[in-house]
């Protein structure tokens, strides 16, 4: 069985320790904190101060099994995802 989790602060809270396998969903910072802010709709300063509580994209994607690049458009996105789908479903 295959069991997806959706845990933005995974290893800020240790989560980690449960789970076989990482994948981490990485964009630039610029990215990142254009996107929150409109996501949330929050201004800047506000979307900094959450993007620094958490552990730094880098850091994340360096403890990641698997990393996804969100820096493009959507289909790219969701060709990686189909792709390591594929991989690790077989």
């Amino acid at each position: 069985s295959i069991v997806v989790c959706d845990i933005p602060l995974l290893y800020e809270t240790g989560s980690e320790a449960w789970l076989d396998e990482v994948w981490v969903v990485y964009t630039d910072p610029e990215t990142q904190l254009r996107r929150l802010m409109k996501r949330n709709r929050i201004s800047e300063e506000e979307a900094l101060q959450m993007i620094q509580a958490q552990m730094p994209l880098e850091e994340k994607a360096r403890r990641a099994d698997r990393i996804i690049d969100n820096s493009g458009s959507l289909e790219e996105t969701y060709r990686q995802v189909d792709a390591l789908w594929e991989e690790i479903s077989q």
